[in-house]
């Protein structure tokens, strides 16, 4: 066992933590790709786009962990799709991005997935243990904020609307005025 904040952490825990985890993520894929129809970062861009109407690629990209080519190709892919749109004067700063109707609609069909594919994952933990894992998993997310790159990678995917008040930019505001 490591001595880590305020707890011990049991190897055992981690590795069911990981577990559960790649189980997720596996799951939030697969919702996106039946959803979406594109692989990779597509889900997180549109969750972004929406989020950050405005943003150029360079300022999305970081948030997804693409490389600059990288992202341009995804954002070109989206807006092939019809999904995404780029406006503005373009040029050193980039153009700016927003979410089209049809992008809008693919977005809340990707999010419904997901909620149902998470929801699923959870079903055999009783209301009482899921409003506790909740809560745990509050203080493990504002655990993990340090910068501003931090909340937009670790929210990447959020439904933002189920959060009334979001742990992770709570985590993130705390840092900035510490």
């Amino acid at each position: 066992m490591h001595t880590i904040g305020q707890g011990k952490v049991n190897a055992r825990t981690a590795n069911l933590l990981g577990a559960l985890t790649l189980e997720a993520t596996h799951l939030q894929q697969q919702a996106g790709e039946e959803v979406v129809g594109i692989g990779g970062a597509a889900a997180a861009a549109l969750v972004t786009i929406q989020a950050r109407p405005g943003w150029t690629i360079e300022q999305m990209r970081g948030g997804l962990g693409l490389t600059q080519p990288g992202a341009a190709r995804l954002v070109e892919r989206l807006t092939r799709e019809g999904l995404v749109e780029r406006f503005g004067p373009g040029g050193r700063r980039g153009y700016e991005l927003r979410l089209t109707a049809k992008g809008d609609t693919v977005l809340e069909q990707l999010l419904l997935g997901r909620r149902a594919a998470l929801t699923d994952l959870l079903a055999p933990l009783s209301d009482p243990d899921q409003a506790r894992l909740g809560e745990l998993l509050e203080l493990l997310l504002a655990g993990r904020i340090g910068d501003r790159g931090d909340l937009e990678r670790v929210c990447r995917l959020c439904e933002r609307r189920c959060c009334a008040q979001c742990p992770v930019s709570d985590a993130y505001e705390r840092h900035q005025n510490d």
